[in-house]
Order: C-alpha cells, then structure tokens, then sequence
C-alpha cells in the first residue's frame, strides 16, 4: 500500500469510527464550518428597532462551553486536533465515555458578573453564549432532559446569573442552539424510514419545546444563533426551518435571526454564514462574521491553536473590515471548565477594549464608508455626515490622499479627545507624524460635504 492509500484508509477508519461512535449522525467534515451560501433571492431588509440595535452593536463576544471543555481537546492521554467541542466524534469517543463528563462538569471558579465586566471592558455591545451544542448537553436545568447542568455537581442554572449580569453592564444578551443533537435518541441525520419521520418530529418538538424556555424564562433575547443544519434530515426538508422559525417569532417578535434557522434557502434577518473568513466585498444583505482566536478550535482546547493566536490588532481590523462592510463581528472564546477564562483571550479582549474606548465611536453605530480608492490597511466607516478613515498601514509620506472625499474638517481621535489635523484642497490629510500614534490603528474622524 502507498504512502497516499495507507493516508487516505486511516483519514477514512477515523471518520467510520467516528460516525460510528455516534450512530452515524456525525458529518466530522462540519467541524471547519457551515460554507454553503443561503439564498438570498427572497431577503427583505429589517427595518425596526431591535434590527437596527442588532446593527449598531457591530462587536460582540461568542462563548463556547459545556462539558468538552473537560477533556481540553485530549483523549486518553492522545491531542485530537479536531475543535474542541467536536472530540466526541474527531476523537471518535464512545457514548457511554463522553456521557461520564457529566458527573465531571462542577464550573466552582464560574463568576458571571466577573466576565460581564470583562466583555463590557473590551467593548462588546452583545453577547452569544451555546446554551446547547451538537453534543446536546444544556447549560440550563431543562425540564425536557437530564442531559443538562442540573445532572452535574454543580447543578445550578449557567444561564440565568449570565444574562443577568450582561445586562447590569448595558450588553445585549443572545442565545446559541444547535439543531444537531447526538445525545438525543429522536434525534437522526438522516431520513430513511417511517419511523425515522416520526422520531424526527418528536425531536423537532423537543427543539420547540426548550426554545420556548429560552426565549419566555430569561429576560429579553437579542438573538438566537441556530446552528447545524446541513444534515440531510433538515436541509431537505426546509419547512421545518420555515416553521421553526415562524415559531421563533411568534414567543419573540422582535427577535433577530441568522440564516443558520433556515434550510439554505433564506438569509432570515441575515447571513451568519461568515465563520473564520470575511467576504471579499459588502454583501447585499446584514451580515455577521463569527471568529476564532485560534485557528479552529471555538470550545476550550488546551493545546491546540494550529496557526497560533490571532493579535489584538489583527482581531480589531477584522472587526473594522466589517464595519466598513456594514457587517457585525463576533469574536469567540472557550472557557476552561471551571469556569475560568484563560489568559490568552482575556488579554486580547482587554486590548482590543482599550482601543475602542479610544475609537468605537468609528465602530458601533457606522456603516460603510463611501466608495472609495484606499491603499491595501485603510479602511472607511461612515454615520450620517462623519467619516472615519481607520488606517492599519501608516502612509510612506507624511500626506494620505482621499479621493472622492470633499472635506470640510478633519480630527484625530486620541485618548486625550480629538486634535485637529491639517486638511488641503478638501480631500488630503497632511502633516502626518512619522510613525502612527495607535499601535492598532490610528483613526481620522472627518466631517464631509
């Protein structure tokens, strides 16, 4: 057997086993993300409020958590370099092991109000939390399962203090649910026979069912963030998505609703199919880009981060490239599981917070800036009349020229508050310093014609 052949059987027993291990409702292949485009065709713009503070918000945080976050991304002494939260199937574990985390699970170091002040000090406007991922366990005490918190040591409801104390900080809440559910015995990816259908619909029921719980028992819900829908049990059968969704609204009428609700044939309020990649230019519909700080591990990994940690000032131009395509950004952390937040994303966070209290007002509330020809590291955001020209690339010259602009007065905005810059023939910038004064990026706040 060659070197390729012996490869590509041992990448194939892995994923057997894989399915195996969880009755064959595991696409291992998922784990890099949800690619395929929604259509777009029907797609009607919001216009109300809850939409437009979902907009404004621009920057928010995703927290994957559960009981995966125990083994780390480590199974019986061996790495799996799968993300975290997919170990059960990338690390092919037998049910009746993954079920014995559970007893496990005691968060003894979980403080909610604690890392609601961390996320209000890095700037976040919104947060969205896995109430329950593909592996089904729940972060609340669910009166439609066992396989939740309240079968843990710890016992106590996860979600409640959460959201509480996020919205003590002015930050608006929003819920994660997996579609996909391998604990679950109604639960099947595929449909192949009649009573296949009928435990399927039992199962959408019990979806039904715990939504009702998250959007009636804790408080007022921005978002829910759906996920896993590209088994063929629900992407083939697109009024379920169509009726859940509907059901959605009807507990939560101004609830706002990624495309992931949907069976691939709607973007709902927006397309959130942007998962560690951005689009090359402005989408036609709302948008949200979901980021790992790692390469592609989103729960709580204790080695593993492939290509290494992004830097706070990568992270915050992703989030501006968003803004100045008139997008959201969510940037992800994993916690351990007692409930820590591990020191690699907490200092990213804290940076990125100090840079927007300098310059958010370039960030929330901005959409794109107008069409214009900027070098590759400067990007344009705009609010009414005000532009913002954030610039990550610092000119070779002591002049940026801004086409297209006819300006009227020019700001740097500092810590110290804006100081006024020099501005000629209504479209340069000039008498720049030699190096940028912002080790992010330095942003120029105009007001134009």
């Amino acid at each position: 057997m060659t070197k390729t052949a012996t490869l590509l059987f041992l990448l194939l027993s892995l994923f057997v086993a894989s399915a195996a291990d969880t009755n064959g409702q595991a696409d291992l292949s998922k784990s890099l993300g949800d690619a395929h485009r929604s259509d777009t065709r029907e797609y009607t713009r919001r216009a109300d409020a809850a939409m437009d503070q979902w907009r404004a918000d621009r920057f928010g945080i995703m927290i994957h958590w559960g009981v995966y976050a125990i083994p780390g991304g480590w199974w019986n002494g061996q790495e799996v370099k799968y993300a975290a939260e997919w170990i059960k199937v990338g690390g092919h574990v037998p049910a009746a092991d993954y079920d014995a985390l559970l007893p496990q699970f005691n968060p003894t170091n979980y403080h909610p109000q604690a890392w609601a002040k961390l996320f209000k000090a890095a700037g976040a406007k919104y947060v969205v939390i896995t109430t329950k991922h593909h592996d089904g366990f729940c972060l609340w005490d669910s009166k439609f399962t066992d396989y939740d918190i309240g079968g843990t040591p710890w016992k106590k409801d996860l979600l409640r203090p959460l959201a509480e104390a996020l919205r003590a900080e002015g930050i608006d809440v929003g819920f994660y649910y997996s579609i996909i559910d391998w604990h679950h015995p109604d639960f099947r990816a595929v449909l192949k026979t009649a009573a296949d259908e009928a435990a399927y619909a039992r199962y959408i029921q019990f979806m039904k069912d715990q939504i009702k719980e998250l959007l009636t028992e804790y408080g007022p819900i921005m978002t829910l963030w759906f996920d896993g829908r590209w088994d063929p049990a629900y992407k083939t059968n697109p009024q379920i998505g169509k009726d859940l969704e509907a059901y959605c609204r009807s507990l939560s009428p101004g609830l706002v609703l990624g495309d992931r609700v949907r069976a691939y044939d709607s973007v709902a309020d927006y397309d959130s199919g942007f998962e560690r990649r951005l689009p090359k230019r402005k989408p036609e519909t709302d948008w949200e880009a979901c980021m790992t700080m790692t390469e592609n591990s989103w729960g709580y990994h204790a080695s593993w981060t492939g290509a290494g940690w992004k830097t706070p000032r990568y992270l915050c131009e992703l989030l501006t490239r968003c803004s100045a395509m008139s997008g959201n950004f969510l940037v992800n952390i994993g916690p351990r599981a007692d409930g820590t937040i591990r020191p690699e994303e907490t200092q990213r966070l804290e940076h990125m917070g100090r840079w927007l209290a300098v310059n958010g007002e370039a960030i929330y509330g901005t959409e794109a800036g107008p069409a214009l020809e900027l070098p590759d590291g400067i990007y344009a955001t705009r609010r009414g009349n005000r532009v913002f020209i954030h610039v990550y690339r610092w000119p070779d010259t002591d002049k940026l020229k801004l086409k297209g602009l006819n300006i009227t007065s020019a700001t740097l905005l500092t810590g110290h508050g804006p100081q006024p810059v020099v501005v000629e023939n209504g479209d340069t910038i000039s008498g720049l310093a030699q190096s940028p004064p912002d080790d992010i990026a330095t942003i120029f706040a105009l007001k134009v014609k």
